[in-house]
């Protein structure tokens, strides 16, 4: 498994710099309270930019294939994370 790290939103949007903005990703929404998810949507990545600029915190992750992003104050409810999954360059 690799490593999380923290990161910046320009470093979280420089991830995406390989993608057009029509692009899809993938946004998982889940609480770290109850344990509950919301079933995954695909969004474009321009969508998943803007919530990239209102997180509070980023942590990133590199699964080979494709990236994650784990947005962290999104919304005002501290407990909800949004997980950005992306495909990555080679």
């Amino acid at each position: 498994m690799s490593n999380v790290i923290m990161c910046s939103v320009k470093d979280a949007k420089k991830l995406f710099e390989h993608m057009n903005d029509d692009d899809m990703i993938t946004l998982t929404v889940f609480s770290k309270k109850s344990f509950q998810h919301d079933k995954p949507k695909r969004i474009r990545k321009k969508n998943g930019e803007e919530l990239i600029e209102k997180a509070d915190s980023i942590e990133y992750q590199d699964n080979d294939f494709f990236g994650r992003l784990s947005l962290y104050g999104v919304v005002e409810e501290k407990d909800i994370v949004h997980n950005l999954l992306f495909p990555q360059l080679e």
